[in-house]
């Protein structure tokens, strides 16, 4: 167990939490702790913090805005919104107001005679996933772009003494931040986070000034560890579609008069959402099908068999399609000088997934 530190983000949630007498032990601690107690030889070092949040201590949440400077002299913040500022400190080499941002407003940091120091426009970060919760060793959330991350857990407990109390941390521990990109950190704690825990995520940015000085920003945000969220499992992957399957019914008689005067109807049925595509093709060529599959041989393979009609139907869900076969140029050309002939009608079905089905070739004879 050891004394915690106390910030000036907590100094105001303690003396509201714990009375004056602690407020006056707080006050004592703050200022030993502070980089404006210790005055530096070197350039000034101005302090920005915004905290907000909770602990597992009831009574307030954490809530303030507060600067520092190094060296002598004194600073006051400001929160300025939609051009007006809404909130201003009393100046002090240490300053702080109960009063927090809201996300969009512009956060100044003074001199006591109003030059501006440094300024940030607040937007609510960091904050911590889900995750970091009880049983977990996640440490991960967002952060604004370009800044550093911490992370700490502890219990908080009060302990009362002689002359007032104070904020003791048991076991506390830091958290390790192994990824650090964008808008987005992550990491993990050695031990697992307790239930009664409070953690807090900082992030912070150093700025160099024109007169050598720094300004130094950080942003804090604390919350009690809560249990961890249900792990809802993913919903299973759909079943895959059964294996195509279709049937082309009887052919209706066709003539070659009906064929050059209406074409060629038929029905088809198909067992789920696809194309189906017919092909009549004139007997006696090379079919498409068998072009490709065909084994070299010496002999010369007939001419490619000539397309007489083709048809097709998209069938939004399973069932019976009808296809209607329209003649091609070359094929009505041909029936018109014939006085019969023998077809061959392939049927095609596809899917959108890429599954595709020829079904049994049909002969087919035409008279006039």
């Amino acid at each position: 167990m050891r004394t915690r530190s106390v910030s000036l983000r907590a100094f105001g949630a303690i003396v509201r939490r714990l009375g004056p007498t602690v407020g006056i032990a707080a006050l004592a601690s703050c200022a030993l702790a502070s980089p404006a107690a210790a005055r530096s030889s070197g350039p000034p070092v101005y302090t920005l913090t915004i905290s907000e949040g909770e602990t597992t201590l009831p009574e307030d949440p954490i809530e303030s805005t507060s600067g520092s400077v190094s060296s002598e002299g004194q600073v006051q913040v400001s929160i300025v919104r939609g051009g007006i500022v809404v909130a201003r400190s009393h100046p002090g080499s240490n300053t702080w107001m109960s009063q927090v941002p809201l996300v969009g407003d512009t956060v100044n940091l003074e001199l006591s005679s109003g030059a501006l120091v440094g300024s940030v426009v607040y937007d609510g970060l960091p904050s911590m996933a889900p995750t970091v919760c009880a049983g977990s060793t996640n440490f991960s959330g967002q952060n604004s772009s370009g800044e550093t991350v911490k992370g700490e857990a502890a219990s908080l407990v009060v302990q009362i003494e002689k002359y007032g109390s104070s904020v003791k941390e048991v076991n506390p521990q830091r958290a390790q931040v192994t990824i650090l990109s964008g808008t987005t950190f992550g990491g993990s704690f050695l031990a697992p986070l307790e239930a009664g825990q409070t953690v807090t995520a900082i992030e912070s940015l150093e700025t160099p000034l024109a007169s050598g000085s720094i300004f130094d920003y950080s942003s804090e945000n604390s919350r009690p560890v809560g249990a961890c969220p249900p792990v809802v499992a993913p919903p299973p992957p759909p079943p895959p579609p059964p294996a195509l399957q279709g049937t082309l019914l009887k052919l209706p008689h066709v003539t070659l008069l009906s064929l050059l005067k209406s074409g060629l109807r038929d029905l088809v049925t198909i067992n789920q959402p696809g194309t189906v595509t017919q092909d009549l093709y004139l007997e006696g060529g090379t079919l498409p099908a068998f072009a490709a599959t065909r084994k070299r041989s010496h002999h010369k393979k007939p001419p490619p068999a000539l397309l007489l009609a083709r048809g097709a139907v998209v069938a939004s869900s399973a069932g019976t399609v009808t296809v209607s076969l329209k003649l091609t140029a070359k094929g009505r050309r041909k029936l018109k000088s014939t006085k019969s002939a023998k077809a061959v009608l392939i049927t095609t079905l596809h899917t959108s997934s890429g599954a595709s089905l020829n079904l049994a070739r049909r002969t087919v004879s035409l008279h006039r």
